[in-house]
């Protein structure tokens, strides 16, 4: 007589679960909602409060849990400690022990041969009611059926994927014939077969050729948890890998044979898997939604390198040999046709040599770019795929994996065995292995030869175009603009970390350097690629070839620095140094991104770089320029003695003008600047102007300081010394970063020395205040010196504030714009906004800290007169033309996205469109935001989106929720949709007490609408402060202050607040629109579902005590009360927290006084 075994331990521990007063599980999962950068102290307060209060609850819930359990499985001790998982597990085997119930051994037979008469009947559905009743038994009745492997893969060959011993803790203890057992193996095959097929027929690669509809997420999770139940986990991933491994081969064989180009050879191979990657990525991102679900993280990490990755490389290596051999074929024809052309051109008799099979090749330049093209596409699916992971599963995938393993076999079970045959009581960690790469060995020594070459041509080409432009004559260097495309490879990640701003990256370089760089960043992916110790080589050829060129470079550009000025104009030396910098700012990305590829990679001999020596190379020509300058200006421009003849009486040009010499100096630094603003960096632009602007002004200063004045030529020395000072103040705003700058004299302790080892911008004040000396000394009439330096210095020195270091010469030469209230108090007021304007227009780059100090300076002044003079605030009678009202459009859309992300001056965004919003009357809008069929302004869209994005991951739980419920309850209601036959229900063994659902038990399915509806609005209001706290504060206040305007809408927004009744509103949105609901979940709902949707549409509403259309529905009373009564005046308390959160920030005034 054969004996089931069961207990029912695991259905009093589900029902205890779903019973235990107060709990709603959903409240205490993490929504994922994004913080602003700059929140209050409240919001950080709330926030850790809320996380706290989650974590107490999750704990709790646990710890009255297992007392529960520990009691119910008869274990009576009290222990000191929380129980350990194994504690746990022998609960249930001394439950087990003590509960055991004999089965009889006919009972048995009887029952799953009437199963398995009925799975081979021809009636619909009963796969599904089959499996609903397994299920049935095992929750209600506490039946555990037998999870054994089956004998074809009882090793369990991918153990490694999870461990499944879990599942074996009730199995059925079967000591009878194996005629049982193979019944059992004979039912739960054909169920396995049927759900196999669900999700291979309605699998989303298969639904376009069986046009049936594709699995959602949830259907795809609750198959995999069916099979779960009739097999082991390691055994079901294992099936469910096959499958999903065919779906990767079907994309890559699909991708590989459609090329719209006739692409053949490596260009097919690039453009094939560059095709293959986005539907790779998209299948990846469906299944971690999948196994996240029903498995553990390191089950992921190995389900996804066999079924993805592996299948991927082995695929890559499979083509790439293919690919390989018919290169080597088609090359040495090529090579042995070229042998043959040019022996027959030599008068000689020898014999031709024949090709030989196994000769090497090489590869040509273009089947070397289609290479790197596909190792380009090949590392950025690998970065994204590991940001993927590492979001969705929180799992860290950036550690070092082993590289070269092969190709993946298909026999993996020694990988998680120990000698003994047992598997390891801990398991490895596991990451992502990317060996894609290895399928470049076969072309290593090609490649490694064909990179040299390459390289090496295109940099002599280049050289040899340059020197041959030289030649003919052309003195002055050929110019190339630096784009985002040659700074770096906008296909990598990686390439940005080590990108430079863009105030520090030139803007134009020297054509034949830009030539050779484009030829090493386009090669740089195929070098990163390389990082395995076999691929090395590569990689060192590259880095070889690097040294070379770069060294073929610098000594160009030396070589071209030596001819100015004696055979090349000045303008070179600025290109030149451009190109240097930038030459520089490359090698350090390649260094830089080869030593960080792996640490096999320290093995490259990264130092024939010539990082330190273009370093060098820069410093010199900066010193070359300047020292350049300087002594063009001493030894031509200001060489003019006959003006200067100071002993001369005769005024030059009669006073009217100032000299010669003066005219040209400013001539000189207006194109000197105009030549550094076009090729060089916006910072080192400013050093070297300031530089060579301070160095001259020197000479000026020590000139004008040696004069003697007489009466005939005083006019002449004042005319010269306020030009110079009109020159310099000119020059001044281009290099100033600030109006502070400008105005203020940086004090000695504060003084910062920049690149260049001189401090010229206080110097250049300084210098600027000694010839307003020199001015005032030699030129004023001397009782007018008495009556300044004698009589008034007391009452100066009273006025004077010593710490704030006020620079005179600005307010002698514009005392219109430079006031003495300036020189006291600073730059303010329309002062201040014209500074702003000008230093921003002269700035040789774009400066957007300047911009954001000049658009926030005076409470917005500048935005707010924009708008309110815009055309959207004039008369209704106005009509703007299409153009003007879509750049209107586009420039309040640019204004509201940059003052929104202002955390840190929450006003911001109020004062600037403050005026716009009254004057136009949109106050109006934000009280329905939350309404999408509206036409509105597109500052209320921009305000919608922001709102909406902040409720959106909460719409997407509720959605989840909603369909897990659909999902299970869908399939439990298979149970009395298809009544299973009297055959099947007389055969259930009586020892099983299993009761058949009648129609009074259908309507529990109202009930569990309550219910769930009640955890929804649960979930809702304790993540209601959280949603608050999500958005900018910028926003926050602009509700506050809109809700000031809405006076009209008082009675409505006494109990939630404007900012929580768009808020609720959006939510309301979401749920009343099936679209929105199927966009979030990816699949059509149910009438059920939309129900369920609507009900809680509704309880919103009626806490929002929006009058709803007709009588209210009994069961938004019932919702609500329940909620009541289980959580006492709990939803207005997360009201409170959360309208507490909207108007607190009126804290952040601070901030914006301290900004």
């Amino acid at each position: 007589m054969s004996c089931f075994r069961w207990f029912k331990a695991n259905s009093l521990f589900l029902q205890s679960s779903m019973e235990w007063p107060g709990d709603f599980p959903d409240d205490h999962t993490f929504v994922e909602l994004l913080v602003p950068g700059a929140s209050n102290d409240l919001d950080y307060e709330q926030l850790l409060k809320d996380t706290e209060e989650k974590l107490n609850l999750n704990a709790s819930s646990i710890e009255q849990h297992l007392k529960e359990l520990q009691t119910k499985m008869g274990d009576s001790r009290t222990p000191d400690r929380p129980p350990s998982p194994t504690e746990c597990l022998q609960w249930f085997n001394l439950r087990a022990q003590n509960r055991l119930a004999a089965t009889g051994h006919q009972e048995l037979l009887d029952f799953f041969k009437a199963l398995q008469q009925y799975l081979k009947s021809d009636e619909q559905g009963k796969e599904e009611a089959t499996l609903q009743l397994l299920l049935c038994l095992s929750s209600q009745c506490g039946v555990c059926f037998p999870c054994t492997p089956t004998s074809s893969s009882s090793s369990c060959p991918y153990s490694q994927l999870t461990d499944f011993s879990i599942h074996m803790v009730h199995t059925v203890k079967d000591n009878n014939s194996l005629e049982i057992q193979e019944l059992w193996n004979a039912v739960r095959l054909h169920l396995r077969r049927y759900l196999m097929d669900q999700l291979l027929c309605r699998s989303p690669e298969f639904c376009e050729c069986r046009k049936t509809s594709s699995l959602t997420i949830f259907e795809r999770v609750h198959c995999l948890q069916q099979l779960f139940f009739l097999y082991p986990e390691c055994e079901v991933l294992r099936c469910y890998q096959g499958l999903k491994r065919q779906h990767v081969l079907s994309v890559l064989h699909s991708s590989l044979n459609s090329s719209p180009g006739g692409e053949t050879g490596f260009d097919r191979l690039a453009a094939g898997f560059c095709s293959a990657v986005p539907h790779l990525s998209q299948a990846i991102t469906e299944e971690l939604q999948v196994l996240t679900k029903v498995t553990q993280p390191n089950a992921i990490l190995g389900f996804l390198n066999v079924t993805y990755l592996s299948t991927l490389a082995q695929e890559l290596a499979s083509q790439m040999e293919k690919e390989r051999e018919i290169a080597q074929r088609d090359n040495s024809a090529l090579s042995s046709k070229i042998k043959k052309y040019s022996t027959r051109s030599r008068a000689s008799v020898a014999p031709m040599e024949l090709p030989v099979k196994a000769r090497s090749f090489s590869l040509t330049s273009h089947q070397l770019k289609a290479l790197n093209q596909l190792a380009c596409a090949l590392l950025k699916f690998e970065s994204d795929l590991r940001d993927l992971v590492t979001n969705m599963t929180f799992i860290d995938c950036m550690g070092d994996t082993p590289r070269v393993k092969g190709i993946l076999k298909k026999s993996r079970e020694d990988l998680n065995v120990t000698p003994d045959g047992k598997k390891p009581t801990t398991q490895e960690p596991q990451t992502l292995e990317f060996d894609w790469s290895s399928a470049f060995q076969g072309l290593v020594p090609h490649m490694e030869h064909c990179v040299k070459v390459v390289l090496d041509d295109a940099c002599a080409k280049s050289l040899q175009q340059e020197e041959a432009l030289r030649s003919s004559g052309h003195t002055v260097v050929t110019l190339s603009p630096v784009t985002g495309d040659t700074v770096r490879n906008p296909h990598l990640k990686e390439d940005s970390f080590y990108n430079h701003s863009e105030s520090e990256t030139p803007k134009m370089i020297v054509k034949f350097c830009a030539v050779i760089l484009t030829e090493l960043d386009a090669l740089l992916p195929l070098a990163a690629a390389c990082r395995d110790t076999s691929l090395l080589e590569v990689q060192s050829s590259f880095v070889e070839a690097c040294g070379r060129a770069a060294f073929a470079m610098l000594g160009r550009l030396q070589e071209r620095a030596l001819e100015v000025p004696s055979s090349a104009p000045l303008t070179n030396l600025p290109a030149l140094l451009a190109t240097s910098i930038y030459v520089h700012q490359r090698l350090e990305h390649y260094s830089a991104r080869l030593k960080d590829s792996n640490s096999a990679a320290t093995k490259i001999p990264l130092t024939l770089l010539p990082i330190q020596k273009y370093q060098d190379t820069i410093e010199a020509l900066r010193e070359q320029l300047t020292s350049y300058c300087i002594q063009v200006c001493l030894t031509s421009i200001f060489h003019d003695a006959e003006s200067h003849d100071w002993l001369d009486p005769k005024p030059f040009y009669e006073g009217e003008r100032c000299s010669f010499s003066l005219q040209m100096w400013f001539y000189f630094l207006c194109g000197f600047r105009s030549d550094l603003w076009m090729v060089l960096p916006a910072e080192s632009a400013k050093d070297l102007l300031g530089q060579v602007l301070m160095e001259t002004l020197q000479l000026l200063v020590k000139r004008y300081a040696r004069v003697r004045a007489s009466y005939k030529r005083h006019l002449q020395i004042r005319c010269d010394i306020a030009a110079v000072l009109l020159y310099v103040e000119h020059l001044m705003w281009s290099l100033c970063e600030s109006p502070e700058a400008l105005v203020w004299r940086k004090p000695p302790s504060e003084n910062s020395t920049l690149a260049g080892g001189c401090d010229w911008p206080n110097q250049i004040h300084s210098l600027c205040d000694q010839l307003l000396t020199v001015l005032a000394i030699v030129t004023a009439p001397v009782s007018l010196l008495y009556r300044t330096f004698i009589t008034e210095s007391s009452k100066e020195a009273t006025l004077r504030q010593p710490n704030m270091h006020a620079v005179r010469w600005l307010h002698a030469i514009n005392p219109d714009l430079f006031t003495e209230r300036v020189r006291r108090e600073g730059l303010m007021g329309q002062t201040a906004l014209a500074c702003q304007l000008r230093l921003l227009t002269s700035d040789p780059g774009h400066n957007p800290k300047l911009l954001l100090r000049m658009l926030l300076h005076e409470d917005c002044h500048l935005p707010r007169m924009l708008l309110e003079n815009s055309c959207f605030c004039e008369a209704k009678d106005i009509q703007a033309s299409k153009e003007n009202h879509k750049a209107g459009d586009d420039f309040i859309t640019a204004l509201f996205n940059l003052f929104s992300c202002l955390n840190t001056i929450p006003k911001a965004l109020t004062q600037a469109f403050e005026p716009y919003l009254e004057r136009a009357h949109i106050w109006e809008h934000l009280y329905s935001v939350a309404e999408k069929t509206r036409t509105v302004p597109v500052v209320i869209g921009c305000v919608r989106a922001i709102v909406a994005t902040s409720i959106k991951s909460i719409s997407a739980h509720l959605v989840s929720m909603v369909l897990v419920w659909q999902t299970t309850e869908g399939a439990r209601e298979s149970l009395f949709k298809r009544n299973l036959p009297e055959s099947v229900l007389v055969k259930i063994p009586k020892e099983w007490n299993y009761t058949t659902l009648d129609v009074k038990e259908k309507d529990s399915v109202t009930q569990t609408v309550i219910s769930i509806a009640i955890q929804a609005l649960s979930f809702i209001f304790t993540n209601l402060p959280l949603a608050v706290a999500s958005l900018p504060l910028s926003i926050r206040f602009l509700f506050q202050v809109a809700e000031k305007h809405l006076s009209q809408h008082a009675r409505q927004l006494r109990s939630v607040g404007l900012l929580l009744w768009a808020l609720l509103g959006c939510l309301i949105q979401d749920l009343d629109a099936a679209d929105t609901s199927e966009q979030l979940s990816g699949q059509v709902l149910n009438s059920e579902a939309k129900d369920c949707f609507s009900l809680l549409a509704e309880c919103l509403q009626a806490v929002m005590s929006i009058q709803q259309k007709g009588v209210p529905k009994p069961l938004v009373h019932k919702v609500l009360q329940g909620l009541e009564d289980r959580r006492p005046k709990w939803i207005n308390m997360q009201l409170q927290k959360a309208r507490k959160l909207c108007t607190g920030s009126d804290g952040q005034e601070r901030i914006q006084h301290r900004c």
